[in-house]
């Protein structure tokens, strides 16, 4: 990862909420494009956990006009779920500005 992993995960969660207002149609929420833009901000910060082809991927789709704001959202909230994947595999679940890891929880 590049950069502070708070600083990341702080990103991460950002763009997380922000989705989350768009998606939920909340006034003032941020444009597909707009968070495109800062899904590619947030993968440039875990260059190892995602790989450049799936942005381009996203990129294309959100740019373009062949799909509605909707779809582009689940396209842009996939990306991000993909990178939160790839972090929790790597180094677990941890709470934004906590240094230990939390054991997982098992299920019964």
């Amino acid at each position: 990862m590049i950069g502070g992993i708070d600083s990341g995960r702080r990103e991460l969660t950002a763009l997380g909420d922000a989705l989350t207002s768009a998606e939920r149609g909340q006034t003032g929420c941020a444009s597909p494009t707009a968070l495109a833009a800062r899904l590619l901000r947030v993968a440039r910060l875990y260059s190892g956990s995602v790989d450049a082809a799936l942005m381009w991927q996203i990129t294309d789709l959100v740019a373009g006009r062949d799909i509605g704001d909707a779809y582009k959202l689940t396209v842009i909230r996939m990306g991000w779920a993909s990178i939160l994947q790839a972090e929790f595999k790597a180094h677990g679940l941890r709470a934004v500005g906590a240094d230990i890891a939390r054991p997982q929880a098992r299920a019964a």
